[in-house]
């Protein structure tokens, strides 16, 4: 899909984990292939990952493995994102790291789709 080519975040191995889950959650939307991307996009921004929504992230242990198979990745990203703000980014619902960073990362990544693509 020409949106993911758009993100800043694409040179991560684990942006292409994450397109693929949003792929698989962007189906039940109904409306052409972009018209689905946004309306996952904009429900992730009003809901978060806290919500339950993303079904690959809502369980700790699940956020556990998918973390260790992309730590480097996951850590990278957090720190380039924190560089770029300018500060830390902190861990204000005081999760366990490894769903702090999934969550952290795959919501950046989607903001920043939404962001190339529609705003």
């Amino acid at each position: 899909m020409k949106a993911f080519k758009k993100s800043a975040y694409r040179e991560y191995e684990v942006s292409a984990e994450f397109n693929e889950i949003i792929l698989s959650h962007t189906e039940s939307y109904n409306g052409t292939k972009k018209e689905q991307l946004k309306s996952f996009f904009e429900d992730l921004q009003h809901s978060g990952c806290i919500s339950g929504m993303i079904s690959e992230f809502i369980y700790h242990n699940d956020c556990k493995a998918f973390y260790i198979k992309h730590l480097e990745d996951l850590e990278a990203f957090k720190n380039d994102l924190e560089e770029s703000l300018g500060e830390p980014i902190a861990n204000r619902y005081k999760l366990p790291h490894y769903t702090f960073l999934c969550w952290l990362c795959f919501e950046e990544y989607c903001y920043d789709i939404y962001r190339n693509t529609f705003e």
